[in-house]
Formats: structure tokens, sequence, C-alpha cells
């Protein structure tokens, strides 16, 4: 088969451009003026077919467009390429974003008048390139040399951030020529590990096109946090001459018990002989370590060493086996590649050698770990810094209805009373990057705070996701758990915000601002929102304060999240135990996402048992609030009466006792009262949720005729917190 036939045999376009342009690669030109004269490797008959001529010229339109390479960028000829990308630090401190610039020739380079487009930057005069040497443009020289030192040329400031999600970047010359011009992404063909996992993007082969995301790889994963990638010397993952590459694999990631498992790939490189290993290892559910590892030969089935499918069979495995396998190719030159490359943080393939479970009325979720899970640390306290982990564990999710879905790499963490998962971002489950998996505490506390959250969703706050899931743990099977999404970038942005903006964790055991509010996204950029905002709230009074209110926060947002706290009695939500979350674009306002509502619908600490406390007063969370008024129980840790009692909250102090404010703000609960907060609105949400988790609690084990019991008890204490809580409200509210 010719070139042209096998580009044109049905891959996808991505495939078929970024093929042509390895074709590109192989064939001889000269430049003559502002034009090259190509001769073409492909011929029939002493002539190319018309179709052949026209399909070369349909690839040449469209990868200038598809692949932002013009012929004169490839890098066999240029005096400088573009090396190194660091586009997404770990932790997201964007101040040490840089860019490398490398010369793979022989001779001095002086780039002066020289410009970055993109990421605007001008190059000084005098600024030179030596030979075999490299040139970091740091986004913060100051930051990047307190980090990374100075003992390598460096220079700055790039007049700009490179966009976390991709970027087009031209190198121009001081004649305003094109030296070199590339989109990054991402996005898969191109690597993930430098998408905040704790490398960079690195070219492999400098004179290989950096238009192919073949050719860049991501850098060993740092030990130290904010010291990624190789700036200032050889890439780690440098090759003298072009790799081999791996598309377009096809395998079962969910095999049946002792079914074959083939794997196929297709293999594309410039000469035989093409060798090409798939090395295979297992884990069985409830066994931390692999088993024997295994290597495979695969053998071409179609095609030649320019574009080849070979193919291999992993042998039947038994039910509840994680498979994970990685391809290595190589041609006799001294290079390799491995696929996928091992500083991903998805270093392998994965099958789940599964047997869909007994249909139930909640998904169904197994963790499959490959080592002994870390631990999130004392929730009391601030999330440690460092360098970002990366998962060894599997998740399989599977649906009411049977349809499953294998997250493998997934970061797991043991966290009080459940874990933590993490889900690599290129593979979300349901639009989610972190949950919480919770059974803390007895369990109505699991019921309760899914109830709370229904409840903030129906009242029109824009939240995150909340539910139960069947779960099993390395073997060991739990009736049901409550799953709560975690409130962070992927958050923010599915749910239609600026995730960008600023995130704070409010906690109860710090008395200054700054220690309070726990900075969740953009830890680089300080305090300085809240600290003013708060100020500012104390400092006004009257209407300049109600112009100041509609001003810096959503009024909507605010007034819906207190209200919601009142029905269902959340004397923790006022004083901490939320998010606050500030969009920073020009205009930007403030919101509150909800957060940990167990102890709520007449829980506290010390409440009776029977959950019959309804007369958590109007005026709680406001500044000025009497301190707890009645109740049960003695007093608490802030005083007063009540061991439910809080003093005002950062925002809800000033916000609540506002005229303005309060008067909205009693109107919600109001108008919550007569729609949304009734037995004939929300009583069915309560009886719905004691008939799906009903089936589960009976399939508990030797605690299923307690958790039976405790359900319905359970159930009948949320539907006299709705019958009395809301007549204590309506009653309050007719003072």
């Amino acid at each position: 088969m010719s070139t042209v036939d096998s580009l044109s045999s049905g891959k996808s376009e991505r495939s078929k451009h970024i093929a042509f342009w390895r074709v590109l690669n192989t064939v001889q030109s000269r430049k003559l003026g502002p034009t090259y004269s190509v001769q073409l490797p492909v011929k029939r008959n002493g002539k190319m077919k018309a179709a052949a001529k026209s399909l070369f010229a349909s690839f040449f339109a469209a990868s200038a467009g598809l692949l932002s390479a013009p012929l004169e960028t490839h890098a066999a000829s240029q005096p400088i390429v573009i090396n190194e990308i660091q586009y997404h630090p770990a932790n997201d401190d964007d101040r040490l974003q840089y860019i490398e610039l490398h010369n793979p020739g022989a001779s001095e380079v002086d780039l002066s008048g020289w410009k970055l487009r993109g990421v605007k930057f001008d190059f000084p005069a005098n600024t030179k390139v030596a030979p075999g040497g490299f040139l970091i443009i740091a986004r913060d020289l100051s930051r990047f040399r307190s980090v990374h030192g100075g003992t390598f040329p460096s220079i700055g400031n790039l007049g700009g951030r490179i966009k976390h999600g991709g970027e087009k970047l031209e190198l121009v010359d001081d004649k305003n020529q094109i030296v070199e011009s590339f989109t990054f992404s991402d996005d898969a063909p191109w690597p993930l590990g430098p998408d905040g996992y704790a490398s960079t993007l690195e070219r492999v082969c400098p004179t290989g096109p950096a238009t192919d995301p073949s050719n860049w790889a991501p850098s060993n994963r740092a030990t130290r946090e904010g010291r990624e990638g190789t700036p200032g010397r050889v890439n780690d993952s440098f090759s003298p001459q072009p790799l081999l590459t791996v598309e377009e694999l096809k395998w079962e990631k969910l095999p049946a018990p002792g079914a074959a498992m083939p794997v196929s790939a297709t293999i594309r490189g410039a000469k035989d002989p093409v060798r090409a290993v798939l090395t295979y290892y297992t884990f069985q559910l409830g066994v931390r370590s692999a088993q024997a590892t295994n290597q495979l030969e695969m053998k071409r089935v179609s095609g030649s060493a320019m574009g080849g499918s070979y193919q291999a069979t992993v042998p039947p495995q038994s039910k509840d086996t994680l498979v994970r396998f990685f391809i290595t190719v190589s041609n006799g030159d001294g290079t390799e590649r491995v696929y996928p490359a091992k500083n991903e943080p998805r270093p392998a393939l994965a099958s789940y050698v599964f047997s869909p479970p007994v249909g139930g009325r909640i998904p169904a979720a197994t963790i499959i770990n490959a080592s002994r899970s870390r631990s999130s640390g004392n929730k009391m306290e601030p999330a440690r810094e460092g360098v970002p982990e990366v998962g060894s564990s599997a998740f399989l999710y599977v649906t009411p209805e049977g349809k499953a879905e294998l997250f493998d790499f997934v970061q797991v963490r043991v966290r009080s009373g459940g874990w933590k998962v993490h889900f690599l971002k290129d593979q979300l489950l349901d639009g989610m990057s972190g949950i919480n998996l919770v059974s803390e505490g007895p369990p109505r506390w699991m019921l309760a705070e899914h109830l709370s959250y229904e409840l903030y969703r129906r009242a029109g706050l824009n939240i995150q996701k909340s539910g139960h899931y069947r779960l099993n743990v390395d073997g060991r099977t739990q009736s049901y758990i409550l799953f709560v999404e975690q409130p962070n970038k992927t958050f923010l942005a599915r749910s239609g915000r600026n995730n960008e903006g600023n995130l704070y964790k409010i906690q109860w055991f710090h008395q200054d601002v700054v220690g309070a509010h726990e900075k969740k996204t953009n830890p680089g950029t300080g305090h300085e929102d809240v600290s003013t905002l708060i100020a500012n709230l104390n400092k006004l009074k009257g209407e300049a304060q109600w112009k100041f209110i509609q001003e810096q926060f959503n009024v909507t947002n605010m007034i819906n999240y207190f209200a919601v706290n009142m029905l269902v009695q959340n004397w923790d939500g006022f004083f901490n135990n939320y998010y606050a979350y500030h969009d920073t674009k020009p205009g930007g306002k403030w919101e509150m996402i909800p957060w940990d509502e167990d102890k709520t619908w007449g829980e506290y600490d010390g409440a009776s048992s029977n959950y019959d406390w309804y007369e958590m007063p109007l005026t709680m969370g406001m500044k000025g609030d009497p301190a707890g008024r009645g109740g049960w129980g003695g007093g608490g840790p802030f005083g007063g009466s009540s061991g439910w009692w809080r003093p005002a909250g950062w925002f809800s102090g000033p916000l609540l006792a506002n005229p303005q404010f309060r008067k909205l703000f009693l109107a919600r609960i109001q108008e919550l009262c007569q729609t949304e907060f009734t037995e004939q609105r929300f009583g069915p949400i309560i009886q719905g949720l004691g008939n799906r988790l009903r089936e589960e609690a009976k399939a508990g084990g030797q605690n299923a005729q307690y958790l039976s019991r405790q359900l319905d008890r359970d159930i009948e204490s949320f539907n006299r917190q709705l019958i009395n809580r809301r007549k204590f409200l309506l009653k309050e509210l007719e003072k």
C-alpha cells in the first residue's frame, strides 16, 4: 500500500493530518526564495495519480490550519526551537510559568529583535543562545529564580499568562519571519501530565515537528513544590531521533470472567524491524500487590513499518481482576517509546474483569487500592501543601441499570469516617473531579446531609452533587454511603462559574480573617479580597452598607443560603462550615456554597435522641443575636446556654443585621415555607430517600436489622422536623 493509500484508509482527520506531517518530514526539500520545492516519495508508473495529487493538495491546505505549522517551521533547519513549556504549575502558582528555547545547532544564535507571540515577549538586544544551549523566558522572573535558581540563562517577564487549556505559540525572528508556530493543548493526544500534575511539557526530539503531539512528553514529576521540569538542561524525555508512535488503541475495558482480552494498536515509524511488546500485570480485588509481570510480543497483522496494525491477546482472567498494561516499541536505532509515557498520571491502560451486580436502586462503587491509601489528615486542620500526588487506585462505577465505567489511577485518601476520591481531569465521574465518601457518625447524618443539599437545590442554589452509593472497598462491602462532590475548580466550571476565581473554606478554629478563610484556589494571590470585603462590611452602615452589599454579593444566592440554613436548623453554617466564592473578573460577586450538613434537621452536639428541637431563632447568625436562647443541653463552646449557639459569622453577621437584606431574607423564608418546605412538596422527597435506601439497609449483613429499624426512625424524625420546624418559623414570622 502506498503512503497516499494509507493516509486515506478511514482514519480520523486528526490522525491523517499528523501522519501526513510525518510524511513531510521524510521528503527532500530545498528553499527557493519564499517558496519550497518538494520531491514527493510516492510514485506510480513514474507519475502520481490525479487522486493522489488531489489528496496531497487537500492535506497541504487543511494541515496548515489544523496543525498550525507552515513548511518553514521544519525543525531540522531551525536555528532555535521551543523546547519546554511550563503552562500549569502544580498548586496553580502561575507565577512559575515559563517557556524554554533551545539551540540544537553548532553556532550561537542572536535573538535580538525576535518576538514570542501568543504570550507576548520582545527579546532585548544582545540576547544570545550558545550552541546546544537553553534560554528560559519566565512569566515572573523573580519568582522563577527564587525557586529554580539563577545558574542558567533566564530572562523575563512574559506579557501575560499561558492558558491552562492550551495556547498558540509563535517564535518570530527579527525579519518578522515565523521560525516556529504550533498550538499545544491539555487534551488528548497531547500529554496530560503537564496539566497541573507536577510535570512540564517537554519536546522529545528537537528536530521533530512541534506540531506533532507525540513529539511532546511530560517531564519527570517534581519531588519538591514548584520545581517542575528541566529548565536550563537536557529534557528528561529527550531523544536524538523522532520516536515511533502508538495510536488508535483498542481493547475491552470491562471483559467478562474467562474471556480473552485482545489489544490492538497502530504503530507508525519509518523503517523495519519494528518491535512491539505488551507488558501487563494484574491486581486481585482485596490484594494490594501486583501479580507477576508478563510480556507478550505484539504481531503486525496489517500495514507496514510506516503504519501498521499490531495485536496481542492477554489471557482470560478471573472475576474482580484489574489488568494494567503498557506497550514498548522500538525499531533498532537505539530509541524506544513506552506508551503511555511513564511520567503520565495514568502510566498504564486498564481493564477490569467484571460481572454486572444484582440491580439496586442506587449506584454501586468499587474501590480497588493497588497500594495503601494515605490519610487526608485531620479534618480540623488546613490541607497540607506540597506536590500534587498521582493516584494508584481504580474506581468502578455502576449505575442502577447496570451500566459500568472504569476509572483508573484515581487518588484515594482515607478521611475521617470515609474516603476522598480524586479523578484525573480527562475522565470525570458525572462531571466531578473529586468526591467525598462519608459514613462518619450515626447513619442519620448520611441522610440529613443529602436532604439539606436537596433543599438548597430546590431553593435555587447552584451547588455540588450529592447522593448515596452501595460501596465496596477492597472486597469489604458497605450497605450504603453518602457521596458529596468536592467544591474545587472543576465544580466551579461545571456549575457555570469562573473557575479562576477565589474559593475559601471557612474554619471555626481561627479568630482572624486570614486564618479562618483557608484558600483553596490561587494560593499565591493572598487574602486581600476577603480581608477588604469584611473590613468594609463592618465599617459601612445603613444605605451605604446596603449599596455595598448589592455591589459585592450575589444577593439572591446569599438570601437563599441563609434561608435554607434556617429551615434545616443549620446552626453550624453561619459562623463556619461553608465555602465562600469570589468571582474575580471585573464586576464579579461573592457567593456561598454549603458544606458539612450532617448535624442538621434537629441534630446538634448534645441534642435529644428524638431530634425534637425545632426552635432555632430567626436571629441566629446575625450581629447582635442574643446568646443561645433555650434548647436542649448545656452551654456550648462559644458561651450561651445551648450547645448549638454560635456567634455571628464573618458574612452572616453584617448581612443578616442589615435592614434591607433582612427584610428580603425573612420574606424568602416565608415563601419557602409556602412552596418547597411543605409536607406536600418535600415530604415525598424524604419518603423517596427512605425507599431507595431501605433495600440497601436490608442487605447490611449482621447489621441489617439495626440499619433497617434505624432508617425508619430517622425518616420519621425528618418528617417531624418538616412539620414542626415549619410551624415554628411561620409563628415567628407573624410576630
